[in-house]
């Protein structure tokens, strides 16, 4: 997980400037402002830097099982205690809570 903000386009520039020029990583960081390690992960590859995909946390959750979880909250008919126990799923009524709250679709209405 990154620490802090990416290279701007302009530093870059800066740092592949410099580099052609011969001047050391310790150098370039020093006249950017930047520690070394950022001037020395984009020297390694400046094509990839700042495209890798990060990984997330699996979803407890299938997609179909989602769906199938709107469907049933959009009738209305079901407080999550039920749907969780109407749909036999195995996550608590709380992470339907969170995964209803992430859904555009639905609104809560008194």
């Amino acid at each position: 997980m990154p620490r802090g903000l990416s290279l701007s386009d302009y530093e870059q520039g800066l740092i592949s400037a410099m580099n052609a020029a011969g001047r050391s990583q310790k150098e370039i960081a020093v006249a950017i402002r930047r520690s070394k390690t950022v001037v020395q992960t984009y020297l390694r590859d400046p094509g990839r830097y700042n495209i890798t995909r990060r990984s997330r946390r699996r979803s407890s959750l299938p997609a179909a099982t989602v769906r199938r979880i709107v469907r049933s909250a959009k009738t209305g008919k079901y407080s999550l205690s039920q749907l969780v126990r109407a749909l036999d799923l195995t996550v608590s009524a709380r992470s339907v809570r969170r995964l209803l709250s992430r859904k555009d679709t639905l609104c809560y209405v008194k």
